[in-house]
């Protein structure tokens, strides 16, 4: 949360002036850890909301919300909502809200614990009186070390589309080309999310739609951002990736590329894996 970016056509990006953050809400944060990861930013009410993982240790993991007018802020510090050590879930990081129908969902959680949702107050800023966590895709922690094993899956994001609620979620070992994106789906936000085979995500089983291969320039492909959909109706997904020919290679870039939906409707990319070279989106977005 060094740096906020803008652009117009989602391909060329300019710096904003501006700290995306007010003093006191960078203060907040960093007195806490400055292992801050994985923003989410959504518009509740006449307020644009920014929720981030703090990383404290592997014991505490917090998930805070801060508020702007603005969607490029600056950013006021609100409150931590959610609390690995209160709320009995390890690794509770990579928040994404939704709002549907009036109600406002939070989904978080990571390899060590697995995905939950929780729902919130309608303004986003508190958890709902009496809402309890529901465990919806990724194995649970058995008492064994189970990060980047199969089944255990990060990164939650939620899209709409096509009448139904998808959600996406990465597997794999992060900072290793067995990182990849899966998805499964579900008839609505708070109902149960499954494979293409009906399989309930909370089995820790789904087959990969984006992933790499040994010799790829880009290897684990994963964390997805949001999704857009350019001038010409086309959807567009934003995810990060191991750039095999950077001097460093465990820095992930970031990486857009077209999210296509087969003939099933199920989400879907060209050869299964990022693409050296693809259209330009057309804007607007």
């Amino acid at each position: 949360l060094k740096k906020l970016k803008k652009s117009h056509d989602m391909v060329d990006w300019t710096d904003v002036s501006h700290d995306p953050l007010t003093p006191s809400a960078r203060e907040a944060l960093t007195n806490k850890t400055v292992r801050i990861w994985a923003p989410c930013v959504v518009k509740i009410r006449d307020r644009w909301l920014l929720y981030v993982s703090l990383f404290v240790s592997d014991a505490e993991n917090l998930i805070s919300v801060l508020s702007s007018d603005r969607p490029d802020g600056p950013f006021a510090f609100d409150k931590t909502l959610i609390d690995s050590r209160r709320i009995g879930i390890l690794n509770t990081i990579d928040p994404c809200v939704r709002v549907a129908d009036g109600r406002v969902w939070m989904f978080f959680g990571s390899c060590q614990d697995g995905v939950h949702r929780i729902e919130l107050a309608s303004d986003g800023l508190s958890i709902k009186a009496d809402a309890q966590p529901v465990h919806v895709a990724g194995r649970r922690n058995d008492g064994t070390d189970l990060f980047g094993k199969p089944g255990c899956w990060e990164g939650s994001y939620v899209l709409p589309r096509h009448g139904v609620w998808w959600l996406f979620l990465s597997g794999g070992q992060f900072n290793e080309g067995t990182y990849h994106l899966l998805v499964g789906r579900a008839e609505t936000i708070d109902g149960a999310f499954r494979d293409r085979e009906g399989n309930l995500l909370t089995d820790g089983r789904a087959r990969p739609i984006l992933a790499s291969a040994k010799g790829d320039r880009f290897t684990g492909p994963g964390h997805n951002g949001e999704v857009f959909s350019s001038a010409d109706g086309r959807d567009w997904m934003f995810f990060h990736a191991h750039d095999q020919t950077l001097e460093n290679s465990d820095d992930r870039p970031m990486l857009l590329q077209e999210l296509q939906w087969d003939a099933d409707g199920w989400p879907c990319f060209k050869g299964g894996k990022p693409q050296l070279q693809v259209e330009r989106p057309r804007a607007p977005f």
